[in-house]
């Protein structure tokens, strides 16, 4: 089975030529003439450049449809293309058995431009779309969206014998990938133009051989969005520059502002026997950054064991970082990064269950008695310690860092926190020697809760003075 790549570029429709019209508004600085190529250069140029820009996609084109959908007039464009192919029905007579095979593709387009309907043109009403190279001539609250979505599937098979449970003993493959590009313009006042690129993509493959089979399903999406201030050069410059290219500025600047990325990576594997799921493994990634330099990653992972592991790493424009990791339900560790210093990480282990409460705060403790305590128990251990913890219970020989600790602590906490804590219980006993005095895990002390605050009384008011009753 393949894999998303998501360095790779998305799929891209050429456009013929540029749709930035000349007659530019005073405010916008004139592009400066490009150096001449050779005609084979120039060529390649074209066929290389990235097609399905703003320009091309948002560019009006006649007139499109016209409703009306609560306060604003819709004006919406569509077309499509595709075509497919198959095997005759029955399948083709091979010596090795019957073979069956189709494929298909499929591209489709469309065009959408909400506009307020007080503020519309009599242009618009009409049907004429606004042009996205002069965002001034819109009306403010004006949204358009253009989207481009193409589907490419294939699949064949060779039949192991009759009936169902021939197709399921024989070999096949399909696969079926869909990618949309999605740019969305609206004017947000009378001075910022906001821009939104979308791009997501979904793969399907699967692969069944001798009823053994594995299925996969990968969703990839990336959001960017930039508010341009066209009523400044540099922004109106930037603008112009996202209609031609398509890409939009990736850091706040002179003009630009609200810089937003996201981009997002799910993926699920299934392993199945004679069409029966036998093991799933999910993961799901996001990325966010602003134009200010800060990001934020986000994953969580589940494995054929069922067990599961969620990171939430944050990173500073200072180079400042904090990580948290939570492993099943009992591990969590804690890692933070600082410029020039080396990554500081704790592990805090924690048994909400009676049973394995008692286990664990035993495990850290000489004192068997202190297995009888109540309630939840919770043990801070710095990464020496939990180092110690791990080469205790599993074993000598733990190499690499906190990832490997990660693995090691993933793997002790994956059937429960019984389990867990009777591991780490049993760790402190000394098997040759059952009656020797047990050595307990090490741990940091717990932290320690902040002071009380005195309260200071309030200051004593005044007593009234008495009143005086003259004596009759």
């Amino acid at each position: 089975m393949t894999s998303i790549n998501p360095n790779r570029p998305t799929p891209t429709f050429q456009p013929t030529q540029s749709t930035v019209p000349a007659n530019r508004p005073a405010s916008a600085p004139q592009p400066q003439a490009p150096a001449q190529q050779p005609p084979e250069a120039q060529a390649a140029a074209e066929r290389n450049r990235d097609s399905f820009s703003p320009a091309a996609a948002l560019r009006p084109s006649g007139r499109a449809r016209v409703t009306t959908q609560g306060d604003n007039f819709v004006l919406e464009a569509q077309g499509q293309v595709g075509n497919r192919g198959s095997t005759p029905r029955g399948g083709v007579p091979t010596r090795l058995g019957t073979a069956n095979a189709s494929g298909s593709f499929g591209l489709q387009g469309s065009l959408r431009v909400e506009v307020p309907r007080e503020a519309a043109t009599d242009a618009i009403r009409n049907g004429q779309l606004p042009n996205p190279a002069s965002p001034e001539t819109w009306p403010v609250g004006t949204r358009a969206r253009a989207e481009v979505q193409g589907q490419a599937g294939f699949n064949a098979g060779l039949r192991a014998g009759p009936g169902r449970l021939g197709e399921r003993l024989g070999l096949s493959t399909s696969y079926d990938r869909t990618q949309t590009q999605r740019y969305e313009v609206q004017r947000t006042s009378e001075d910022t133009v906001r821009a939104t690129v979308t791009s997501d993509g979904r793969q399907r493959d699967a692969t069944n051989i001798r009823g053994l089979e594995g299925r996969q399903d990968q969703r990839l999406g990336h959001t960017q969005s930039a508010d341009f201030n066209i009523r400044t050069p540099e922004g109106r410059a930037a603008y112009d520059d996202f209609m031609r290219t398509g890409q939009l500025p990736r850091e706040n600047g002179a003009g630009v502002s609200n810089v937003n990325r996201t981009d997002t990576l799910d993926q699920t594997r299934e392993g199945r026997v004679l069409g029966r799921e036998v093991a799933t493994t999910e993961r799901q990634t996001r990325l966010t950054a602003d134009g200010a330099g800060d990001q934020t990653v986000r994953q969580t992972d589940r494995n054929v064991a069922g067990s599961t592991q969620s990171t939430e790493m944050q990173v500073g424009a200072d180079g400042n970082g904090r990580a948290r990791t939570a492993i099943n339900d009992s591990v969590v560790a804690t890692t933070t990064t600082r410029p020039g210093q080396p990554p500081e990480t704790s592990y805090e282990l924690t048994f909400t269950d009676p049973n394995a409460a008692a286990m664990a705060r035993g495990a850290f403790s000489s004192d068997d008695a202190a297995a009888s305590g109540t309630g939840p128990f919770t043990a801070r251990l710095s990464e020496q310690q939990a180092r110690a913890l791990v080469e205790r219970t599993m074993g000598q020989g733990l190499q690499g860092g906190q990832q490997a600790l990660d693995r090691a602590f993933r793997t002790l906490s994956t059937n429960g926190q019984q389990t867990f804590a009777t591991t780490l219980y049993n760790s402190t006993v000394d098997t040759r020697n059952p009656n020797a005095a047990r050595r307990p895990l090490e741990s940091m002390p717990p932290e320690a809760a902040a002071p009380a605050q005195p309260r200071t009384p309030a200051p004593a008011q005044p007593r009234p003075p008495a009143e005086t009753v003259p004596m009759s």
